[in-house]
Formats: structure tokens, sequence, C-alpha cells
């Protein structure tokens, strides 16, 4: 029997203000959609794995984004120790991804190849893709390999019981999203490969890009996959995640932290 597992998103920072223009393709300068930052987590009885490791907060106020919680913290809130975590899967390497590392030092990495062939290649040669890594991440990344720390992945495969792994360069030139199984049917844990609802509804091609034609061919497999069902796909940043799940844990303000996005949206979707 196929195991099954809890998904949560952590919000760990957020971008009130993003507007339209700074993410898409010919989008309006006065549509505000803010950004919302989180990493993940699968629970399957007492096996873990954390999926990226969000931004560090040291770097995240000189590029506008307003730190909320320690990924130590927010692990925490859920029972979890980071130090004790053995299995992270990271779906990219961009910055607000692969930022604490080292706040898991037991633990295993997973990453495709063509990723990191990308970040220590020619691809870094293009200011415009080089900018959304970190050399000091990156230099950690290899430092990975050398320490017997890191696994490459090649394309499409499975992880664990009831995980797959999907590969959809474009944004990154190995971007990955997940395919979970849960109690309430398969979840499609996209990360970057799309970033809002309305970016896959509307085939809305993002500024940030390794290859657009990728990126865009991304969108359309992964609206395939979910067969136009968006409660069963989870995009990497769009604030109506926080809004939609329900929290397990919060902020002294009340805002949502860990948010089981494998259990039923509380709200309507907004396209």
């Amino acid at each position: 029997m196929t195991k099954k597992w809890e998904v949560y998103a952590f919000r760990y920072a957020a971008m009130p203000e993003r507007y339209e223009a700074e993410l898409f393709i010919g989008g309006r300068t006065d549509a505000n959609w803010g950004m919302d930052y989180f990493f993940w987590m699968l629970r399957s009885g007492e096996e873990v794995i954390v999926v990226d490791t969000g931004a560090n907060s040291a770097k995240m106020p000189a590029k506008g984004r307003t730190p909320l919680i320690s990924i130590e913290a927010a692990l925490a809130g859920v029972g979890v120790n980071a130090a004790d975590v053995d299995k992270v899967f990271l779906t990219h390497a961009h910055w607000d991804h692969v930022g604490n590392l080292d706040s898991f030092p037991k633990a295993h990495f997973w990453m495709q190849q063509a990723e990191m062939a990308s970040i220590t290649g020619s691809d870094m040669t293009f200011a415009k893709i080089r900018g959304a890594y970190q050399s000091d991440e990156v230099q950690r990344l290899v430092g990975l390999v050398y320490e017997d720390r890191l696994t490459f992945l090649d394309g499409d495969g499975s992880f664990a019981d009831g995980v797959d792994y999907l590969f959809m360069p474009g944004h990154s030139a190995g971007q990955t999203a997940l395919q979970i199984e849960t109690a309430s049917g398969p979840l499609l844990l996209a990360s970057d490969a799309v970033h809002y609802y309305r970016e896959v509804a509307e085939e809305l091609c993002f500024l940030a890009f390794n290859d657009a034609k990728e990126m865009l061919a991304g969108l359309r497999k992964c609206k395939a996959l979910v067969g136009g069902n968006w409660d069963r796909m989870i995009p990497g940043h769009d604030p109506q995640i926080t809004w939609r799940y329900p929290a397990e844990t919060r902020l002294d303000n009340g805002d949502p932290v860990a948010l089981r996005v494998d259990l039923p949206a509380m709200k309507p979707l907004e396209l």
C-alpha cells in the first residue's frame, strides 16, 4: 500500500508589495500581487523530508523581503528539530531556496545534476541568470559534494514511497517539482515551476528564467497533471496559500506559519 504523506508549507518571509510588472513579461505596473516565501516538509509517521531550506535571513532585507521566522523555529513549531532531519530535497538552487543548508547538519541532500552543471558552468557568465544565485551558497553546495552529502538526480524518478520527482527545467536549469500521495489524493508541489495560480491558469511568463520556452512548457505540464483542479497544486510563492489552508502554527500577530496544504482549502481560489 502506497504511503500517504502530510504536507506542510512554512511561510517564513514575505514581500507585501510585488507588482505584476516586476513578475511577468507584459505585467501591469499598478497590480500588486505580493509574494510569500515558503519551504516545505513532508511527514509520514516518523519519516520526515524537508523540501528546500528557504532564504538566509541576513540577506533578505537588502532584497526587499521581510523575514518572519527562522527555519529552525518554523520546524520546531510542528515538533521537528532541524538538526535531526536526515533528508532534504532541493527543488533548485536559487538564493531563496538554499539559504540555510547548514541548518541541517545531519542531512543528506538531493538535487538535479542539471542544476549543478548550470550554477558551476557557463550559465553563470550571464548576469541575468546569475543574479538568482549567491556565490557562497553555490560554493556550499559544492562542499556538500565533497562531504558525500549531495546526490544528483537525472530527470524524473521516485524519491520515496508515495513521492515522485518531476524534472521541469525553465525557471532554472534543474527546476524540479514533487508529486506526493496524500490522504486527500495526489498533490503536486510545484515549487517554482509555478509561482502563482494565475501564472499557470493564464500561462504568464515569469521574468526570472533560464529558458523561457521550457518554463512555459512546464506550466502546461503542471496544468495537465492536475487536470485543471488547482487545489491539487501548490505553487511556490502565491500568498493565497497562506490564507486558504489550515494553519497549525502562527506568529504572535496571528499570521500563519505552518500550513497543512494536504488538507482541503478553507477558502475558494481567486483567479
